[in-house]
């Protein structure tokens, strides 16, 4: 849903400063529009976020216009910045929690439920290098038992048909 960027940094967001640069004169607002191209998204990958809660205009125009602000910016930059790191989009709502939900807090409530996501942040990023860990183990496992047991066939010159008979490449494919 997102459109392809020019750079090969899948972490690289919009500035937060963009909003005030880019809209001056206009008391620091974006139409959906503007900011989807700031972000450098469609439309529809906004209006999808809203759809899931994720993101929601702060306000709308005497003309019914989604608006956004510097703080709309941010978060849509701490979701695709998340996408980045291969999370998928409930458990970046999992994390940022809703929306809606997060426009009603209280400073104290923002500081705490601030923190805590942060710390599930943190534990999502540890769980996830853990399972790669795991993965890249079992990768380099497989690995070392296809050399010990390919290494005779490698010594012998292998026949032909040594992938087709071997019990190893049965098991392991």
């Amino acid at each position: 849903m997102s459109k392809q960027s020019p750079s090969s940094d899948p972490l690289e967001v919009a500035s937060p400063d963009a909003v005030t640069e880019t809209a001056a004169g206009s008391d620091s607002f974006l139409t959906i529009g503007a900011l989807a191209k700031l972000c450098n998204v469609t439309v529809r990958t906004l209006r999808y976020y809203e759809e899931m809660d994720l993101i929601g205009p702060v306000k709308r125009s005497s003309g019914k216009y989604r608006l956004y602000n510097h703080q709309s910016l941010k978060r849509i930059n701490a979701v695709l910045a998340l996408q980045g790191l291969n999370f998928s989009l409930d458990e970046i709502l999992k994390v940022l929690g809703p929306y809606s939900k997060s426009r009603s807090y209280s400073k104290q409530e923002q500081i705490a439920h601030t923190r805590e996501s942060l710390s599930q942040q943190k534990q999502f990023i540890h769980d996830k290098i853990t399972q790669l860990n795991t993965l890249n183990q079992d990768i380099e496992h497989r690995l070392n038992l296809l050399d010990k047991v390919c290494s005779p066939c490698h010594e012998t010159a292998p026949h032909e048909h040594c992938a087709e008979q071997c019990s190893f490449l049965e098991v392991h494919n």
